[in-house]
This record gives structure tokens, C-alpha cells and sequence, in this order.
């Protein structure tokens, strides 16, 4: 299983990969709505640049 990085899809690698008795499946494309930890990321981000501290600061005094 992989990424979509574009160099696992080339032949070669997709041959190889096949050639050593495996199958070839790619993860589906990233989408950071699907995940709710990126929601919770981008406020920490944001406070961190309003408060112009680090991501440890705002986790020791529990802002996030």
C-alpha cells in the first residue's frame, strides 16, 4: 500500500513491486476535511501565531 507520490507510479516500480509476487494499491488522495485532527492543528497554529509562542508553550499552559 502506498501514497500517491508520483514516483511509485511509474512502471518500473509498479513492475518490480509485482514481479516480487505483491499487488499494487494506493491509498486514496489526502483530504485534511476528512480528518478532524487537521481542524484542531490549524487552531493551535493560529494561536501560536497570535500569541507569537511554540506549539510546547501553548500545550503546557493548555490552550489548545
Amino acid at each position: 500500500m502506498m501514497d500517491n507520490a508520483t514516483f511509485y507510479k511509474k512502471q518500473s516500480i509498479q513492475q518490480v513491486i509485482i514481479d516480487a509476487g505483491h499487488m499494487v494499491e494506493y491509498l486514496p488522495t489526502y483530504s485534511p476535511d476528512l480528518n478532524p485532527i487537521e481542524h484542531k492543528w490549524a487552531q493551535a497554529k493560529c494561536k501560536k501565531r497570535a500569541l507569537g509562542s511554540d506549539t510546547d508553550i501553548l500545550f503546557a499552559l493548555n490552550m489548545i
